[in-house]
């Protein structure tokens, strides 16, 4: 059997997945990006440090703090100086973040379920199976 690329695969679906979700926070006026969502979906449990938010997101530190630059600049969340640590800062959402996060999360599941439509409990969890394999290629 020969392999294909996977990454065209990958690439091409998380790029219709996040068109998807970009089109209904537009038509739902929602002001966040998925990459912002997946930020604030990562606060909902707390304050977190932004070494943390990048580990958990699975983005690089660079690209995790243009986002909660942008964040707080929508006044979606703050930051605060660790009182042990003057060089480290918690992320910690804002009132208004919350009332957002909870906007969008209809959006956000309504837009997995699409992506679900035609799949099984089994299916799902094959794929889910085969992506961590892949992923743990990768990271070994």
């Amino acid at each position: 059997m020969k392999k294909k690329e996977i990454g065209v695969y990958i690439d091409r679906t998380y790029k219709v997945v996040r068109q998807d979700l970009i089109n209904r926070f537009k038509k739902a006026r929602i002001d966040l990006t998925p990459e912002q969502w997946v930020i604030l979906s990562k606060l909902e449990n707390g304050r977190t440090s932004q070494t943390e938010l990048a580990s958990d997101s699975f983005k690089d530190k660079p690209t995790v703090s243009r986002i909660i630059d942008l964040l707080v600049k929508k006044n979606f969340v703050r930051k605060e100086q660790d009182p042990d640590d003057g060089r480290r800062s918690f992320i910690v959402l804002t009132n208004a973040g919350k009332s957002i996060l909870e906007d969008a999360k209809a959006h956000v599941y309504a837009s997995r379920e699409k992506g679900w439509e035609n799949l099984t409990i089994e299916e799902y969890e094959q794929l889910k199976g085969v992506l961590d394999k892949i992923f743990e290629n990768y990271t070994k």
